[in-house]
């Protein structure tokens, strides 16, 4: 069973990520710093957070579910403590794009975001019509690339980019450049095409 350390697992992402692993055949250990966020989680879905070393110790990959602005200085903190061929999972492409990801040729660095319900498409239930993020009844496509590592982490982490965002009608396979280009705007109009 492939083991995900999610980290800011209390926050907004967090917590949406996690309500979507649920039940699936991941094992999850959710990290978070802040106590609110711990609460959150917990009164969300009943999960405990782990201390962070022992996630990342025993991690497959680690899904981040940080601020956008902090990924790279987030993953500096980490990187050392993670076992040779884990994967890194990014919702965003800013931080890989400019450079700021930390140096190790060991690891997969792998960035996904989805491409957000489509406003053209019509949804056949309420809840769907409603759901305008997506990520919980409404379908959506998704875009994805491999930053570095090998082939065959792409599937993997393909899958869990598909869970965490479900329902997925598409996946899209780009660059990480095109995706820092695509995103926000392109990527949810190409969703819709």
């Amino acid at each position: 069973m492939t083991r995900i350390a999610l980290l800011g697992a209390g926050g907004k992402m967090g917590v949406r990520l996690a309500t979507n692993l649920l039940g699936s055949p991941f094992e999850v250990a959710h990290v978070e710093v802040s106590e609110v966020g711990r609460k959150r989680l917990k009164d969300a879905i009943g999960a405990d957070c782990v201390d962070q070393a022992q996630a990342l110790g025993n991690a497959d990959v680690v899904l981040m579910a940080v601020p956008d602005a902090l990924i790279g200085k987030i993953a500096h903190t980490f990187v050392d403590q993670l076992q040779p061929g884990c994967a890194v999972i990014m919702l965003d492409a800013a931080a890989p794009h400019a450079g700021e990801l930390p140096k190790r040729d060991d690891i997969t660095y792998f960035v996904t975001h989805p491409c957000h319900p489509s406003i053209f498409r019509y949804e056949p239930t309420l809840e769907a019509q409603k759901d305008y993020f997506g990520g919980v009844a409404a379908g959506q496509g998704i875009v994805s690339a491999l930053m570095q590592g090998p082939e065959e982490h792409f599937a993997l982490c393909e899958e869990i980019a598909r869970t965490i965002y479900k329902p997925v009608t598409r996946s899209h396979r780009v660059t990480v450049e095109g995706l820092a280009l695509l995103e926000p705007g392109l990527s949810e109009t190409i969703g819709a095409t």
